[in-house]
């Protein structure tokens, strides 16, 4: 995560060598909140699918990768899903997919 300590006791990566923008958005607690995990379902969890497209859509916007664009953005969240244990579905992922989070992940 932004912000902590490294094995040498350095941040990894150092706060100070980010854009103002990024540490902008990471805010004062120096870091980003895991995709993955039990933090991940308890502070996402509720949330449908849609809403958390749209979040990490509106999130990327501050700084945007090259080549980044909404199939991308839903890539992303399908990989992030499949990394919490969600199976694949039986219909694609979208921007407006209303299933709640939680219901997805064993």
């Amino acid at each position: 995560m932004l912000g902590r300590k490294g094995p040498n006791g350095g941040e990894l990566p150092p706060v100070n060598s980010l854009s103002d923008a990024y540490r902008k958005f990471i805010g004062p607690r120096g870091f980003v909140s895991p995709l993955t995990g039990k933090v991940f379902v308890e502070r996402r969890g509720s949330k449908t699918a849609a809403e958390l497209i749209a979040r990490f859509q509106e999130t990327v916007s501050v700084f945007p990768p090259e080549g980044m664009n909404d199939e991308t953005t839903v890539n992303i969240m399908a990989y992030v899903l499949q990394a919490n244990g969600a199976p694949a579905g039986n219909r694609p992922l979208t921007r407006s997919t209303g299933v709640v989070v939680r219901s997805m992940l064993p």
